[in-house]
């Protein structure tokens, strides 16, 4: 009997590139001359997988929101791992933007892409595993075509694959 083939299917960016870009936009918030006197911030929580923004209402805070965009791309980090919130005003012209970091695949897109990949592929073998998917099959060679599959497929997340057997 052959020794079946899997991979995980996940969607969790890079800790330390998020962290870096936090760091640079960070040093560019000191340095950048239209920032000087604005008394404007970012903080990362870890916890909460939150990035807080802190800054003066209206450019100031969107210059901030895009450095922070800039830094991402520039570290290869998909700008669809971020969700911008709106703007809660906080008196004195200052503003909060709580910038949430997905981690994991929701349940509802889970069972919306395992059901693509099954009825595309029906020799592989798909299930959820918290926020992950495992795919399974004897062929190596079909889970490489599923791989390429889901890297041509657009399902809203962005989606890696990790832990090969």
């Amino acid at each position: 009997m052959a020794k079946e083939s899997s991979f995980d299917v996940v969607s969790t960016p890079d800790l330390s590139e998020l962290q870096n870009a936090i760091d640079q936009t960070r040093r560019e918030i000191a340095t950048r001359y239209d920032f000087r006197g604005q008394n404007a911030s970012i903080e990362w929580d870890a916890a909460r997988w939150v990035i807080a923004l802190d800054a003066p209402d209206g450019l100031v805070m969107e210059s901030l929101q895009q450095v922070l965009s800039d830094k991402c791309a520039r570290r290869n980090l998909s700008l669809r791992f971020f969700e911008f919130g709106e703007p809660k005003h906080r008196g004195m012209d200052r503003a909060q933007v709580e910038v949430t970091v997905k981690n994991g695949i929701e349940q509802a897109k889970a069972k919306e892409i395992q059901k693509a990949m099954r009825t595309q592929f029906p020799k592989v073998d798909v299930q959820i595993q918290g926020d992950a998917l495992r795919v399974s099959s004897k062929s190596k060679d079909d889970l490489q075509l599923v791989m390429q599959w889901i890297k041509g497929s657009d399902f809203g997340i962005e989606l890696s694959f990790n832990n090969f057997r």
